[in-house]
């Protein structure tokens, strides 16, 4: 249970965080919206890896 919960808060908190860095960097050039959806993907994607990572490390330990 523990496993899931983290999973899902690291990745919610990636895409939160991505996000809001895409909107802050990007919004000029691109616009909010299309701001916040790349940024939103991109944390995910790197966030994602480094959450399932962390957490298999985490559980060797």
């Amino acid at each position: 249970m523990t496993l899931i919960l983290s999973l899902i808060a690291g990745i919610a908190a990636a895409l939160i965080a991505g996000a809001l860095s895409g909107l802050r960097i990007g919004k000029e050039a691109l616009g909010a919206e299309l701001a916040a959806y790349m940024g939103g993907l991109y944390g995910f994607l790197s966030g994602a890896v480094a959450v399932v990572v962390t957490t298999i490390i985490l559980m060797l330990v």
